[in-house]
């Protein structure tokens, strides 16, 4: 199985982005920060503010189940998918190249003492 490199795909993640595919309702916005339900833990009322994510900081952060992260992490605590899968999915869904990491070479050689 080819190794994605997270890191890149972090970098390239935006987090509205993974908000408007899990389609957030802000119920609050005060410049680049929203408040609202929070998707991961599932709450109910449309007015709750438990959710906060900062779209210039690309972070999250929800006060009442306490998880938070990136963009990816979102995505990964709200589909519960393993993250290897869920950056897969993401990238299909965003129409996002996944950045591959390099193949490694194998030697012939064997490691020193064998």
């Amino acid at each position: 199985m080819a190794g994605i490199d997270y890191g890149t795909l972090r970098r390239q993640l935006r987090l509205d982005q993974v908000l408007e595919l899990l389609d957030f309702v802000p119920s609050r916005r005060c410049g680049a920060q929203v408040r609202g339900p929070c998707p991961v833990h599932g709450a109910h009322r449309p007015q709750s503010r438990w959710f906060a994510a900062h779209l210039q900081w690309q972070c999250w952060h929800c006060f009442h189940c306490q998880a938070g992260g990136n963009a990816l992490d979102l995505w990964v605590a709200v589909t519960r998918l393993p993250v290897y899968e869920a950056a897969l999915d993401l990238c299909r869904r965003l129409h996002l190249e996944v950045p591959w990491l390099p193949a490694r070479r194998c030697s012939s050689r064997s490691p020193p003492g064998y």
